[in-house]
């Protein structure tokens, strides 16, 4: 029985400032082993901000008690996911739209990069529309 063929772990650095340097000394021996010049692939690792996630939906449970404009948290973050512009199109059979649905910002579902963009709008939007800073409630 052949196993699957075994490969060495690709060398992972760390984004500091410009420049990119080896996580550990194993890394760094990997990376060390290929002449300057060489060109690698990168995949970013940054992990989703739990504290960050928690600020968003403590801000959305703050703007549904204070103003009662919307019937929960969880219809409020649809509505935002849909002003935001996250979202995908409901096809019939025949592949024609027939309404949006609103796209997960679930930890798994969407990076770092794509939730601090989010929230980044989002808080805007919802500050907007309360007229005031959704994010002010929080350290009350």
């Amino acid at each position: 029985m052949m196993g699957r063929r075994e490969t060495i772990p690709a060398p992972i650095v760390r984004l500091r400032g410009e420049l990119l340097s080896p996580v550990s000394q194993f890394d760094a021996e990997e990376l060390a082993r290929h002449p300057n010049g060489t060109e690698f692939d990168l995949v970013a690792r940054t992990k989703r901000s739990h504290p960050q996630h928690r600020t968003y939906w403590k801000a959305l449970t703050l703007a549904v008690e204070a103003t009662g404009c919307w019937p929960s948290r969880e219809a409020l973050h649809v509505a935002l996911k849909i002003n935001c512009g996250l979202v995908a199109p409901i096809l019939n059979l025949k592949g024609q739209v027939t309404g949006m649905q609103a796209n997960s910002t679930a930890l798994d579902q969407m990076s770092q990069v794509e939730f601090q963009d989010y929230f980044e709008k989002s808080m805007a939007m919802l500050s907007e529309a309360i007229g005031q800073d959704a994010l002010g409630w929080i350290n009350q």
